[in-house]
């Protein structure tokens, strides 16, 4: 798979601002680290040891090892008293205290006054967390779901989690007979915790275009919200849709196949990650560009380096020029 190159305040986020809030890029400027709009234009100077991408009109700094947040004035709105900081979701950021996690509002105030020792962001207002680590002999880990005031809205009972998507969550349970462990069967539940795919499954992706990538078995497959298979596939490596295509590898090149498992985009490519914002990044001949949902190049292969577009926007290195640059390809902000 793509190399993750960037350093460790590089950690990749998804999030995009709300409201009219703008949205903010982390640049490097001698070892210190600041934030661009999309245009380019400087919003907070490279004062930081560390920063990521705005969520929520907040951007996360690192200060002496520590997170805090601030806002697109430079504003402290959250003191940096945090080993790690995740964007906003849903009005609330994933945090955690040396071992211990928990969620925070814009102020910093924490929705629970008891940590997890495991979480995973807000979606559709719940969040997993972990109550226990499972690390006494003989017990699992457990997983439940809490809701924006950090209650427990569905139960611990799950040894593994993930956040909803699409309405429907994945979570693992453990399989005994007679106290023994037999197996860990994934299904996907609803907001109220019931099943609305029994578990069934060795391993699954979450929700996405209406489908969910699962093996059950030795088939890969997506099955629909009724759990019905709509189309197996037999590749090297299969990821979930994404703009109406999902990424394989065969023959350990990269390609793109449809809804209807018809190859869209040949695999010709060295590596590839999924669609984003109408772009793919793909890898050819050593070099990085982008192709769209045609499979058209869009950018031409000429980076040393490159991310995925997010925000409108995606972080490459040509040459000995390292910056930004919009969907034409052109740089809008580079050092």
């Amino acid at each position: 798979m793509r190399r993750f190159w960037l350093l460790a305040v590089w950690a990749p986020f998804a999030a995009s601002a709300s409201g009219q809030a703008p949205d903010l890029f982390p640049v490097p400027q001698q070892g210190r680290y600041g934030l661009i709009d999309a245009s380019g234009r400087m919003i907070v100077e490279p004062n930081y040891d560390g920063a990521q991408r705005s969520s929520g009109g907040l951007a996360a700094i690192r200060i002496d090892g520590r997170w805090g947040f601030v806002d697109a004035t430079d504003s402290m709105v959250v003191d940096t008293r945090f080993t790690a900081a995740y964007p906003f979701r849903e009005g609330l950021a994933r945090v955690q205290q040396g071992r211990s996690w928990n969620f925070i509002d814009s102020s910093g105030a924490a929705i629970s006054e008891t940590p997890f020792t495991g979480a995973l962001d807000f979606s559709h207002g719940l969040a997993p967390v972990r109550m226990r680590a499972g690390t006494v002999v003989g017990l699992e880990p457990n997983w439940g779901y809490i809701d924006r005031d950090g209650r427990l809205a569905i139960p611990d009972r799950f040894v593994r989690a993930l956040p909803f998507s699409e309405g429907l969550a994945a979570a693992q349970i453990v399989r005994k007979v007679l106290f023994v462990r037999v197996a860990t069967q994934w299904g996907f539940i609803d907001a109220h915790g019931d099943w609305a795919i029994e578990p069934q499954y060795a391993s699954v992706r979450s929700f996405s275009e209406g489908v969910a990538l699962v093996k059950k078995g030795p088939i890969w497959g997506f099955v629909d919200k009724d759990g019905t298979f709509v189309l197996e596939v037999n590749y090297e490596s299969v990821f979930p849709f994404s703009d109406g295509l999902a990424r394989i590898q065969s023959d350990g090149l990269w390609g793109f196949i449809d809804r209807s498992g018809k190859t869209v985009i040949e695999p010709a490519y060295e590596h590839a990650d999924d669609f984003s914002e109408g772009l793919a990044l793909a890898q050819s001949g050593g070099l990085w560009g982008y192709v769209n949902t045609d499979g058209a190049i869009a950018i031409p292969f000429r980076f040393q380096r490159a991310r995925p577009f997010k925000g409108g926007l995606a972080y490459v290195t040509l040459d000995d020029r390292s910056g930004y640059i919009d969907a034409s390809g052109a740089f809008i902000w580079s050092q």
